[in-house]
């Protein structure tokens, strides 16, 4: 397929907003001694201290993203084992169930969206190589701060910063990592290289990171069950480029542009092989083509550009411009589905796939004036999604072609009264319409005629927050804030078979809109930092896909109801070893029927199980370092008339132990991953709802990881 145009662009973000910061457990005891005020949080728009933010905030920094990654080199895996909230990865290519406080959350590369607003294939995690990460910012909880997507929070991450030195800096990585049992097959290995350096008035970095990715293989020695259709991980190839480049224009203004092409594609050598719930039996793999089954293997192929422009001194204030395009491309496996893939009505099935395609751009403009201790920001959004879906070996539209516009002004405050009380606030109004052509539904669904549309929709979301700092170490802070996302209105478009219907009486494109309110506590002596927050977040038209007796899909309003608390803490001793961790428990329900009453629980694509993470780390020797980590899953049952009695989970507890050496060659780790062998079926598995004998998959057993980095 031909790959869309690339843009290159123009922005300005200055940013930072409420919410309180969190250091990830796991960080060096050098950064842990940094101040509150000390952080900078990229993924907000306004830039206000840390410490006047009244909600959640978790930074990684490089180091921490390096240390994770060695095990477990995807960025869903990072976060659990970091962020408190962040439901359990499925280690998968895409990301089902992986929620934050219960709900999606908007992934950014450099403010670039990731999100598909119209058709959510749930890949967003593998849209650029971790190695091309400088720092990781997720906010929890609903907010608007950037648009479309975040009613879970906000993952942003920060790339590579180029080189500011007249000489060439060059970092090398090179990882490999195999099963304890050194089985061929489950040998992965990567290597990246990252060189930058300045030229006059001119910076610039560029990238290139190869990966090959070998089998999971449980504790019993077993290959993992590779995801059919959705797609997976494992037997892939990846490829990732990366440039950035800085031009100084001056003492007060600077273009800065990014650009970012990822490949993630499996290689098609084994194919999966049906469990059995009922027996136990897990969902396998074995070598052998699949292509007969399903097609060309899996793939995403992602391009993103960004051009920023930054100008410190305009009318008394600071400006920033950001123009951002992005060219997506996600290919499913297939499968010869009579459901759907069929020439005529009633005729045979055959093999056919499908892949989503999107090309996203954007305008972000952000302008703040500091008057005196207070901020007041002012800036405006447009945004454009173009997106469908086809068949990709019958040629044929499945979705049809669909464009979601908005433009979205905004206006924020933050206010400095003395040194003990913050305040903050803001609206975002946000104007938006979906736009369809008239078009035909595939046979599978009758091929009928459908009017094309231009239903449209306007809201406004607010934020308040405050921040009361009552005594030296301590600080109280409360927030609320509004985000909103789309219904998947490609599911529903597809899915017309009744002739007659017109997209304006069709689909409903009201937003679901989604609030946070937050209030926690924080107590920081220096060397012992302790948070506990309790959250409700509540959504009175959420949305639910379901078939009427027109058999169209309809996307039906319910109330949904989250709450849950968070705690963290991180004590340094005075010898310099760290010990922290973090729990969160959430509990969620929604009213199945529609009658206004909260029946039923959440289901486990919604909702991840009460999580405890622990960790110590530090020095023992010259040169030495190590952090041995463990993570508890809690077992959970979904009740309420809407749930099925057999997808609950079990809990399990797993443990990993990193080393780290700092030779004059560079640096080596070697870690250990589920360090005891434990033996579990993941938490996707075991509470996903279609209980299918296809995605039966055990956890990856004990795996062995040796990486080295240098630069020079």
């Amino acid at each position: 397929m031909p790959r869309p145009r690339l843009l290159a662009l123009l922005i300005l973000t200055s940013l930072a907003h409420s919410a309180a910061a969190q250091p990830a457990a796991g960080d060096a005891a050098e950064a842990e001694k940094k101040t509150l005020d000390a952080v900078v949080v990229t993924a907000t728009r306004t830039p206000t201290p840390v410490s006047a933010m009244p909600g959640t905030v978790t930074v990684l920094d490089r180091t921490q993203i390096e240390t994770q990654a060695t095990l477990r080199d995807e960025l869903s895996s990072v976060l659990e084992y970091t962020v408190p909230g962040f439901a359990p990865g499925t280690r998968k290519l895409a990301g089902r169930g992986e929620s934050l406080r219960g709900r999606n959350p908007l992934f950014l590369i450099d403010g670039v969206p990731q999100h598909n607003a119209l058709r959510d294939g749930q890949r967003d995690g593998y849209t650029i190589d971790l190695d091309f990460i400088e720092r990781i910012e997720v906010i929890n909880g609903s907010n608007a701060i950037q648009g479309v997507g975040a009613t879970g929070g906000v993952v942003q991450m920060v790339t590579r910063q180029p080189g500011t030195t007249d000489a060439w800096e060059t970092t090398l990585n090179t990882r490999l990592n195999s099963d304890d049992g050194f089985d061929g097959d489950a040998l992965s290995y990567k290597a990246s290289a990252l060189t930058g350096r300045r030229f006059n008035a001119v910076d610039i970095a560029f990238g290139v990171a190869l990966q090959e990715r070998g089998l999971f293989i449980d504790a019993e020695g077993d290959p993992v069950g590779l995801y059919p259709t959705q797609g997976d991980i494992m037997d892939s190839s990846s490829r990732g480029l990366f440039f950035k480049s800085l031009w100084r224009l001056g003492d007060r203004r600077s273009l800065e542009l990014m650009l970012s092409d990822y490949l993630l594609e499996r290689n098609g050598d084994f194919r999966s092989v049906d469990g059995n719930r009922a027996q136990g039996v897990l969902t396998g793999t074995r070598r052998g083509d699949p292509s007969a089954e399903v097609g060309d293997p899996a793939r995403n192929d992602v391009t993103t550009a960004s051009l920023t422009y930054r100008e410190d001194s305009l009318l008394g204030g600071a400006l920033t411009a950001q123009l951002f395009d992005q060219s997506y491309e996600a290919l499913f496996e297939g499968g010869t589905f009579a459901g759907f893939f069929r020439l005529t009505p009633n005729g045979p099935a055959f093999l056919d796939q499908s892949a989503e395609l999107s090309d996203k751009r954007g305008l972000k403009l952000t302008w703040n004036r500091a008057i005196e201790a207070h901020l007041l920001t002012l800036g405006m959004d447009w945004f454009q999604d173009d997106s469908s879906q086809v068949l990709a070996r019958s040629g044929r539209a499945w979705v049809p072609d669909t464009r979601f516009e908005s433009l979205a002004p905004f206006v924020q405050g933050n206010l400095a009264l003395g040194d003990t009380l913050n305040l903050s606030g803001g609206l975002r109004y946000e104007d938006a319409e979906v736009r369809v052509d008239d078009y035909t539904t595939i046979a599978s669904s009758n091929a009928v005629a459908v009017r094309g549309g231009s239903p449209d929709f306007a809201e406004t979301l607010g934020n308040l927050g405050a921040v009361w700092r009552f005594a030296p170490d301590w600080a109280l802070y409360a927030g609320y804030a509004e985000g909103f996302t789309m219904p998947d209105v490609g599911r529903v478009l597809r899915a017309v078979s009744t002739p007659g219907v017109d997209v304006d009486s069709l689909l409903s494109v009201e937003p679901i809109v989604s609030d946070n309110r937050e209030i926690g506590i924080e107590w920081d002596s220096g060397s012992l930092r302790a948070r506990l927050t309790a959250f409700d977040s509540r959504s009175d038209n959420g949305a639910l896909l379901r078939l009427n007796s027109a058999g169209i899909f309809e996307v039906e309003r319910q109330r949904t109801e989250i709450e849950g608390i968070e705690l963290s803490l991180d004590y340094l001793t005075d010898l310099g070893w760290l010990f922290g961790g973090n729990y969160a428990r959430t509990e969620g329900r929604y009213d199945s029927n529609r009658d206004g009453a909260i029946d039923s629980d959440l289901d486990g694509l919604n909702l991840g199980p009460d999580r405890l993470n622990l960790y110590v780390q530090g020095e023992f020797a010259e040169r030495f370092s190590a952090r041995l980590q463990g993570s508890l899953l809690e077992s959970r049952r979904f009740e309420g008339p809407a749930n099925r009695g057999n997808a609950n989970f079990s809990g399990y507890a797993i443990a990993d132990l990193m080393f780290g050496y700092d030779s004059e060659v560079g640096r080596f780790q070697f870690g250990i991953e589920n360090l005891f062998n434990r033996s579990y079926i993941t938490y996707f598995s075991q509470a996903e709802t279609s209980q299918a004998n296809n995605t039966f998959f055990a956890g990856a057993g004990r795996s062995l990881a040796l990486s080295w980095q240098r630069t020079f």
